[in-house]
């Protein structure tokens, strides 16, 4: 029998900390490697002439391979578990918990923007763009939104979350990975205080999706419906960011003020975000269609304390 020690639990497995170490350093370093090979391999392309997207879209694409690829490394030699305890597999009911995380999404943002645009703070109107034009532009931002929250997902709520989970530190995990990625948008334009509180806030709604259904499958369809229908469907700053979405179905008139619009981060810095995402929580466990596959309560019951949520 293995010996309790800093490294090893009392089942000989490494300890969680030490397993989430090990792939942030086999993630950092592999990240770096593989994202310098595509600089160079579209160095040569002319970068003025490519919509920002698809320059983007290869980023997150070589991103996401890698992240789920280091993630399955990690859970075979560490844990001795398959790749599809990450939970980005197709098992039973993954198109389900898709579309009702993608339903949530655009309901939550409706909910965000619902005090602002009561009180006349925001208006829309439709855009004046030609048909061809706007069916273009929303298809583009859909597949690029799709790709950008794959990729944060696979990160955030991947296999350092899930890791700690296994091991009964749930809540831990939360909380490190969700200030993580409140940090991880500090640099947008335009953050301040209430954006980075609820942006840490959506990083526990989507780490909740995640342990009521134990795969990625919802917080996927929550986070990209919620960042397409605010940038492409609103047309609002997506974190404070407007270049992903150049061509909108609606057209945005923000008279603020900040706490209630979130002026030139967007909606995501506003009450009315707060009241959203608090809504998401109560939703996510009061939807009886939203249970875990049987066989990854399984693996996740084979690493010791992880007590899988009640459907």
């Amino acid at each position: 029998m293995a010996h309790h020690t800093i490294f090893f639990d009392d089942s000989g497995v490494i300890r969680s900390g030490w397993r989430a170490a090990i792939f942030l350093v086999l993630y950092g370093v592999l990240g770096i490697a593989v994202q310098a090979i595509v600089f160079a391999c579209t160095r040569s392309l002319d970068l003025e002439s490519i919509d920002v997207r698809l320059l983007t879209m290869i980023g997150l694409v070589v991103g996401s391979i890698t992240t789920a690829g280091v993630a399955w490394l990690c859970g075979k030699l560490l844990e001795k578990l398959p790749f599809a305890t990450l939970g980005a597999s197709l098992t039973e009911g993954w198109l389900r918990h898709f579309l009702i995380g993608s339903a949530l999404g655009i309901s939550a943002i409706v909910v965000a923007l619902a005090p602002a645009v009561a009180s006349g703070s925001l208006r829309f109107t439709v855009t004046d763009a030609p048909g061809g034009t706007l069916a273009y532009q929303l298809a583009l931002s859909l597949i690029f939104f799709l790709a950008g929250a794959a990729y944060e997902e696979l990160l955030f709520r991947g296999y350092v979350l899930q890791t700690f989970a296994r091991s009964g530190l749930a809540w831990l995990a939360i909380l490190l990975t969700s200030v993580l990625f409140g940090a991880f948008h500090l640099a947008n334009p335009s953050a301040n205080w209430i954006s980075t509180v609820n942006t840490i806030l959506a990083g526990i709604v989507f780490s909740v999706a995640y342990l009521r259904t134990l795969d990625l499958w919802l917080p996927l369809g929550l986070h990209f419906m919620w960042n397409f229908a605010q940038g492409s469907l609103f047309g609002i700053e997506v974190s404070g960011l407007r270049q992903y979405s150049p061509i909108s179905l609606l057209v945005e008139s923000d008279k603020g003020p900040m706490w209630l619009t979130g002026e030139n981060y967007g909606i995501e810095a506003s009450i009315g975000c707060t009241i959203g995402l608090l809504l998401v929580i109560v939703a996510i466990y009061a939807i009886p269609a939203l249970r875990p596959d049987e066989y990854l309560v399984k693996l996740s019951h084979r690493n010791r304390d992880f007590t899988p949520p009640v459907s």
